[in-house]
């Protein structure tokens, strides 16, 4: 059974977030008035420095310890749509005190303004740029939900352009599927508290601005893994991309990626990020803490 503090997230924001929407315009309102407000109070992060700068013309936030020996690219979720950098800074801020990183958040353009590829080219510009300041054995990429996604289609644009490659890479409940043709979706409709079918079809719609869900760069699922670095997935066995992480773990573990793969039953989506408001979250979180240290250098 889920800890008292996951209950509680459960059912807040199966109030709050998960919804039908009329049309995907709707989706887009209603995700950004939840998202863009961060559910999550900002702690005391003692030690770690925030900055806000410009980078290939994108804000990023950059969180900063004392002293810094590597760094992590974090791209936020939000469906492609919504979601602000600030709701990841407990996490992000308990990486780069723990593990001497900086981590750099990019407010990447969001469809419907900028459709796909924009949040891919964004995130493709940001990993450049960091590869000035870090070598490629002192970067990971790291996101959740559609920046687990958008973790996923970047590696395999870099590799595809001979571009050099992170030490690592971090997707939690990746967004991996966005022809939505994975059981789990049609599965977990009504377990997931946050999603739903209908407003996956939607953000999809909005996103994609009738691009083709099956390329890997807009469906990482589809995607070809040889030659990626290490990966960390999760997923909760409720939520409507439950088979996304097993699916990509899968199919990288076939092409012979190191991959570790973190599945929790009734759990709400992107839960790690609720560090450290929910037990679960706190667990989960040594477990990151491993892999991260694991893989730089």
């Amino acid at each position: 059974m889920p800890s008292l503090s996951a209950r509680v997230l459960k059912t807040l924001v199966r109030h709050t977030i998960k919804t039908s929407p009329d049309t995907p315009h709707q989706l887009v309102r209603h995700l950004r008035r939840h998202f863009n407000a961060s559910l999550l109070p900002r702690l005391p992060a003692l030690g770690v420095t925030h900055r806000l700068r410009q980078v290939e013309g994108i804000g990023v936030d950059s969180l900063s310890p004392r002293q810094t020996r590597a760094a992590i690219l974090y791209l936020h979720g939000g469906g492609f749509i919504a979601g602000v950098t600030r709701t990841y800074f407990n996490l992000c801020a308990a990486w780069a005190r723990h593990c001497d990183v900086a981590v750099w958040l990019p407010d990447y353009r969001l469809a419907p303004e900028h459709p796909y590829p924009a949040a891919l080219d964004d995130a493709h510009s940001v990993y450049l740029a960091m590869l000035r300041h870090f070598p490629t054995q002192q970067l990971v990429i790291a996101g959740d939900s559609a920046g687990g996604a958008l973790t996923l289609s970047l590696l395999l644009r870099l590799r595809d352009e001979g571009q050099p490659l992170p030490a690592a890479a971090i997707a939690i409940s990746p967004h991996a599927d966005l022809s939505n043709s994975l059981n789990s979706r049609i599965r977990c409709s009504e377990s997931d508290d946050m999603l739903s079918l209908d407003m996956l079809h939607a953000g999809r719609d909005v996103y994609l601005a009738g691009a083709d869900p099956h390329h890997p760069y807009a469906s990482p699922l589809f995607g070809d893994y040889h030659g990626l670095p290490p990966l960390w997935l999760s997923c909760s066995a409720s939520e409507c991309f439950a088979d996304d992480a097993v699916e990509v773990a899968r199919r990288a573990r076939a092409a012979g990626v190191q991959v570790d793969l973190l599945q929790r039953p009734d759990m709400p989506h992107v839960w790690p990020i609720f560090y450290p408001f929910i037990a679960e979250a706190r667990a989960d979180q040594r477990d990151l803490l491993r892999f991260l240290r694991a893989h730089l250098n």
